[in-house]
């Protein structure tokens, strides 16, 4: 995309900001409402179509399907039936946005970037809230810093390819557009959550996406978040939701959310062996005993893996033939059921540690143990 197709869209979405400040100045109400869903609709329409004009739309009917049927399960947990609807942007960097009356859009980039279909729902769910609750005009009603006449200036100069327009777009996006205040940022994370869980999603989703959004920045020194990217603080967000999760007594799995800790039995060199995310964590030579040993194990090492374990929570208790592997207060392993081809306790609680730990390294700077 060419920089004044970037400043084009960039001006247009503040422009939207504090557009939208005139609608909630016409509806005395303090909270979001429906007097105000005609006029957010004909705006994000509006937007919309100038949008599209200067960046691609990715027409691939399965693919905005899918996003849509995810969109069609959450929308009922929602307080406004606005005319929720998400599209697909041609653009490298991971992002998705909302506009006024419930229109989004996510990037190609961002598809790439998520993992799995919760991850997916974590982040229109956070969309759908900022629509839901119209957090683009609350937040133009809070920060009106641009003039209306600035910004019509700066799309004039943004449409005849001028450069200022791009200094002058770098130099207030800090101050207009960088952020929805922080609190609306973690409003959205957290009614996100609430519409995650009652939609069927795992709510680790939301706490996912922030955590390797971190990751990726700090490993891409030079990062553009993007035009859109209003999604800052990703510390603050992220102890915010793991609070919030825990004052709602919902317990933090990451595993499935990652696709990550996956277990499979496989046959191997006439070998069975369990694999571990498709490294082989043990094998014992095939038959029907063994492979029913396995399979059994790995069904009990399913239920009691988590990436959030600590090793502490991984002990090999008593002694000799007595001995048994307990994950959390889970039996896994009994020392009188171990097929003799195997290690000893020890040393398959060892290699249970050093799979989690290998699982987590996509995501080194995650507290796993909040």
């Amino acid at each position: 995309m060419t920089a004044k197709k970037l400043t084009f869209i960039f001006v247009l979405f503040l422009c939207t900001l504090f557009s939208v400040s005139c609608l909630w100045a016409a509806d005395a109400s303090p909270t979001p409402s429906m007097k105000t869903v005609p006029r957010e609709e004909k705006l994000g329409k509006r937007v919309s179509e100038s949008i599209e004009k200067q960046v691609a739309r990715v027409t691939d009917p399965d693919r905005e399907a899918r996003l849509n049927m995810i969109v069609q399960k959450l929308t009922p947990y929602l307080e406004r039936p606005l005319n929720y609807n998400i599209r697909i942007l041609e653009l490298k960097e991971p992002n998705a946005f909302s506009l006024p009356g419930g229109q989004m859009y996510i990037t190609t980039g961002m598809l790439d970037f998520l993992k799995s279909e919760s991850e997916y729902a974590a982040v229109i769910a956070h969309e759908l809230i900022h629509a839901d609750r119209a957090h683009g005009i609350v937040q133009s009603a809070r920060n009106n810093r641009l003039s209306m006449l600035t910004i019509a200036g700066m799309i004039a100069a943004a449409a005849a390819g001028a450069p200022e327009a791009m200094v002058m777009a770098s130099a207030i996006q800090t101050a207009a557009i960088n952020s929805y205040s922080i609190d609306l940022e973690k409003e959205a994370d957290a009614k996100g959550i609430d519409v995650l869980t009652k939609g069927g999603y795992n709510p680790a989703a939301m706490l996912t996406m922030i955590e390797r959004f971190k990751v990726l920045r700090m490993r891409r020194a030079y990062y553009d978040p993007g035009i859109f990217q209003t999604h800052p603080d990703d510390d603050e967000r992220a102890e915010a939701a793991v609070r919030y999760m825990k004052d709602k007594g919902i317990q933090i799995q990451r595993k499935d959310v990652l696709n990550a800790l996956i277990l499979t039995v496989e046959e191997q060199s006439g070998d069975i062996r369990l694999k571990v995310d498709g490294a082989t964590m043990l094998a014992l030579p095939d038959g029907p005993e063994n492979r029913k040993f396995m399979n059994d194990f790995t069904a009990r090492l399913d239920d009691a893996l988590e990436m959030e374990l600590a090793p502490y929570d991984i002990q090999v208790h008593g002694e000799g033939a007595n001995q048994a592997l307990i994950m959390k207060g889970k039996f896994v392993l009994r020392e009188e059921e171990r097929p003799a081809e195997l290690p000893g306790l020890p040393e398959i609680r060892d290699r249970i540690v050093s799979a989690i730990q290998s699982a987590r390294r996509g995501n080194p700077l995650t507290d796993y143990y909040q």
